[in-house]
């Protein structure tokens, strides 16, 4: 059994440049853990978007609940294996989990492209390549822009290890004709290239440690399981069509099926990546024996007990075979890959996609997305053109680095969905609210 070996530089906080000190009650990394549950930003989730607005009457998920499975999900995986190799550290993966969808504006995936959109026009013809990221934005919440205990120093004080584990993509952004991946998704703004040279603690490469890589497996797990979920509820999924009970195949079985594998056919060649339909066929089958359904959702007491059971099963089914590659002398954080069988991140993949099919590009989503879209753009304009409209910690910041934009856009990100919704019809004169509104409108 080898160690995670965290060592004094690991536990380090940002900002303050010591390190964490175990108290007797709680470890460096059970810190990271407390720190972020008790911060704005953290409750601020429970009124953004998983999937459909976090206003949309029903038990659907919200960035909040979410996160808080995926640290659940995390933490587990993460004793399992510590058990077996002495690391990683639980509390580290929790830390990392529950840090990870912090930066996420409202309105989810439709927020976030709007923003990024906007801000590559109003940077057009100016040489700027930054603009909005939610996984950039999540490590310039954690060292800039949340506030802890401490006078004088900016962010939450982190570990160094939890902002490296909480690092989806270590890179600023490149240009698109240079490299086109890391054009579209990076984690690293240029105002917090200190904060992530600091975090990295000399390291040039790309590398992500095994916490990162536990986190974004708990991520894909928590989302293909409790998405299809909440919409097989709705009605939305046809999993009884899509995964049978064993001996119930038929003709809607094979439609359903080939409608589907149409769709996600259909998609990957637009996006110029393979699909092999034969084996999706053979995975689905597979995904059927945790997921097997009698029929659709009918609310009864018996329906929530039966899909509970499901969803239980299909978490097992892909978290019981991950395993550590752990080799060379280095310690685990960097020394160790999470192997998961393929056939479980192609199954994964698989069900999230269910969520695109057949929910997130429906018409009635679609429309409420270019209306979401339409209200952050508009937002993002306005305060960029009008800094005077900026909330007095915004303005603040604005004064640290000097960058309208930026603080525009940290400004909307920031707002629950609600607070947009609310601030839009306030600033185009639809709804004018009242002068005791926070000044957050």
């Amino acid at each position: 059994m080898r160690p995670a070996d965290y060592t004094d530089e690991d536990l380090e906080q940002h900002s303050l440049r010591r390190r964490v000190a175990d108290d007797g009650q709680r470890s460096g990394f059970e810190h990271d853990v407390d720190r972020i549950l008790y911060s704005t930003q953290w409750r601020a989730l429970a009124g953004k978007s998983q999937v459909v607005a976090s206003s949309e009457l029903g038990a659907y998920h919200t960035r909040l609940t979410h996160s808080m499975k995926v640290a659940q999900l995390g933490r587990r995986m993460a004793e399992r294996l510590e058990r077996r190799y002495g690391g990683p550290n639980p509390a580290l993966v929790e830390a990392a989990c529950m840090a990870h969808d912090i930066g996420h504006p409202p309105f989810g995936h439709a927020g976030e492209t709007a923003l990024r959109a906007t801000m590559d026009e109003l940077h057009a013809g100016h040489g700027v390549l930054d603009s909005f990221e939610g996984n950039a934005q999540t490590l310039h919440i954690l060292t800039f822009l949340a506030a802890h205990k401490y006078p004088g120093h900016r962010g939450l004080h982190l570990s160094r290890a939890c902002l490296d584990a909480a690092t989806k993509y270590p890179w600023e952004r490149a240009p698109r004709d240079v490299d086109p991946a890391r054009h579209a998704k990076w984690g690293v703004y240029a105002v917090d290239r200190e904060a992530f040279r600091w975090v990295r603690a000399g390291r040039d490469d790309d590398a992500v440690p095994v916490e990162e890589q536990l986190m974004d497996w708990a991520d894909d797990v928590t989302y293909a399981c409790h998405d299809v979920e909440d919409f097989y509820r709705a009605g939305l999924i046809p999993l009884a069509a899509l995964f049978p009970t064993p001996g119930a195949a038929g003709g809607d079985t094979e439609r359903e099926t080939q409608r589907f594998l149409d769709y996600v056919a259909a998609k990957r060649h637009r996006a110029g990546v393979g699909f092999d339909r034969d084996e999706a066929v053979h995975i689905l089958a597979d995904t059927a024996k945790a997921l097997s359904i009698a029929k659709p959702f009918g609310g009864r007491h018996e329906d929530d007990v039966a899909l509970n059971a499901r969803t239980a099963k299909l978490i097992d089914h892909f978290t019981r075979d991950i395993d550590l590659q752990v080799g060379g002398a280095a310690a685990i954080r960097f020394g160790a890959r999470l192997v998961v069988p393929a056939e479980r991140r192609t199954a994964c993949e698989l069900l999230k996609e269910l969520v695109w099919c057949y929910v997130i590009d429906r018409p009635a989503l679609a429309t409420q997305q270019h209306g979401k879209r339409r209200i952050v753009s508009q937002l993002l304009r306005w305060t960029h053109e009008s800094p005077h409209l900026l909330p007095t910690d915004r303005a603040e910041e604005l004064d640290l680095h000097g960058d309208p934009l930026r603080a525009a856009a940290d400004h909307v990100a920031s707002l629950t969905e609600g607070q947009a919704v609310a601030l839009h019809r306030r600033l185009s004169g639809v709804g004018l609210g009242s002068v005791s509104d926070g000044d957050w409108l």
